[in-house]
Formats: structure tokens, sequence, C-alpha cells
């Protein structure tokens, strides 16, 4: 199957448009917002039981947020290489970020992730969501049917996740480290293990007489 050139498929105003720096820096802010309310669902309870202040609560989002941005940024540049390798696709790679970063919309609603009971199911829907969004923007931009967007979305997902491997021990360490940097505690607790006292319902102690 030929793919004709993603120049050939879209109106020159709305190509120009896409490849301006302008709609690169909203595709970002997007997946940054994306990453914050995710965050939010995510991490906003393993930073409460920390008993960070509010300063560093919301450092500590933003920093998850922007950390959030990197990864997605790194996972777009993965599936842009992995179709490009496999097909032949020759598409820009801020044209390519732009399409993709709409995959991250259903994500604004990462937040209701902290729903008891139904949090959870919802978050694994919008994660779904997110990635059946991905394929259809990688479908629009780069012409493709969709098992030849499917399997170059898994080798860049493939991809990524072998360098991840690679640099696990070093990503660990700076993440520790800018743990530790924004919310002034040498590591985090986990969800499962909260203190066993939480600050203003210590027991009463009795004293004996």
């Amino acid at each position: 199957m030929k793919h004709g050139p993603y120049n050939e498929r879209m109106p020159i105003e709305l190509l120009n448009w896409l490849l301006s720096p302008e709609a690169v820096s909203a595709a970002a802010l997007l997946i940054f917002m994306a990453g914050l309310s995710d965050g939010i669902g995510s991490q906003g309870v393993t930073l409460l039981i920390n008993r960070i202040t509010p300063l560093r609560f919301v450092l500590g989002l933003l920093a998850s947020a922007a950390l959030f941005l990197v990864s997605a940024a790194l996972w777009v540049a993965a599936l842009w290489l992995s179709v490009r390798t496999l097909y032949g696709v020759s598409v820009p790679l801020a044209l390519f970020f732009v399409a993709v970063s709409a995959a991250y919309g259903p994500l604004l609603l990462g937040a209701l992730r902290l729903l008891p009971l139904i949090g959870t199911p919802i978050w694994v829907l919008l994660r779904l969501w997110s990635f059946g969004a991905a394929l259809a923007s990688i479908q629009a931009v780069t012409g493709l049917g969709f098992w030849q967007a499917a399997l170059g979305a898994l080798g860049g997902t493939l991809l990524l996740a072998g360098a991840s491997w690679l640099l696990s021990e070093p990503a660990a360490a700076v993440g520790g480290r800018l743990w530790a940097l924004v919310t002034g505690r040498p590591r985090p607790l986990e969800r499962s293990a909260p203190p066993l006292v939480i600050p203003g319902y210590e027991p009463a102690i009795e004293v004996e007489p």
C-alpha cells in the first residue's frame, strides 16, 4: 500500500499552523495539563501522606507533570521513529508530535482516579481511550491503516520500554534526588503504607493517677 505525502492530505493553511511553534507549544501545554491531572490522581495521595507543606505539594505536582511531558515527548519520538523505520513514512517530527498530542486529551480527567471504588476503572478506560486516539492520530497524519498504525505504535512502545530498561538505574537515581529536592523527604511512602499516626488525630494518652 502506497501512502501519499502528508502535505497532500490536508490544506496548506492547516499544515502551516500544525508546523508552527504555537501549535507545538499548545500541544506541549495540553500534555502538561494532562500530566498535572494524572499526577493528582496517581500521586496526590502519596504526596499528602508524606506530610509535606502546601508549597512543596504544588511543586511536587508540577514536577510530576513536567516528567509526564518529557515521558510523552519520548514516547511520541519513539512512535515517529518506529513508523518511519517500518513504513518509510516521512512526516516532520513536529507535525507528528502535534497530531499525537491529541491522544492526551482524555487524561485531562485523570484526577478522577481519586474517586473511591470507581476511580481505577475510570483510569483504565481513560488510558484505553487515549491509546485509541493515538492510533487514530497516527493514521490521520501518516495515511497508514489501523493495523499498520497499531504495529508502529507497538514498535515505538517496545523501543521506549527497552531504552527505559537500559536507563532504569540512572533514571531512578535522578527521580529520587528530584523527589527529595522538591518535597524535602528522602523517599516517598507508598500509598499502601500510610503513616500510622495522621497529624491532628493522635490517640489521646491517658495519664494514670
